[in-house]
């Protein structure tokens, strides 16, 4: 393992677990930057916003991104990203003959689409569902579920 600068062989493998100890000690704060987002759920909050501006196209996406941070900081948990219109929009769809009413399953498919975390996702999959819902319902348990951050 000569380099044209003449040095052994034996430096040259220190070189190369030093290389390897700054590559180690890289992916450990690569991992620990990794576990930081995660926890605080960072990427998930990025990934509303993003959805956010683009489902309402504002103008100003400056000035939408500080007002979404700030219903966020005000309403926590209870701020969610779809109104009552929206949830109403997503039960017609699961409820294809017009009757007012859907499934249980229907129901569940219909909240796994409205939901952005995976949070809301494994909430949902654990929630437990009569067998027919009605809007009124449906709007609640939506409400409900999209509260989980």
């Amino acid at each position: 393992l000569k380099q044209s600068t003449g040095r052994s062989s034996l430096c040259d493998a220190k070189e190369l677990r030093a290389m390897a100890a700054q590559g180690q000690v890289h992916n450990e704060e690569l991992k620990r930057a990794q576990e930081y987002l995660a926890k605080n759920r960072v990427l998930e909050l990025f990934n509303d916003l993003c959805a956010s501006v683009s489902f309402h196209k504002p103008e100003d996406v400056r000035a939408f991104l500080i007002q979404e941070l700030a219903m966020r900081e005000n309403e926590g948990a209870e701020h969610g990203f779809f109104d009552d219109s929206e949830i109403n929009a997503v039960f017609g769809l699961a409820d294809l003959m017009q009757t007012g009413i859907i499934s249980d399953a229907q129901a569940k498919m219909a909240l796994l689409s409205l939901a952005n975390s995976q949070k809301q996702k494994t909430h949902i999959e654990a929630m437990t569902f009569p067998e027919e819902i009605d809007s009124n319902m449906f709007r609640d348990m939506a409400k409900e579920a999209l509260k989980v951050l």
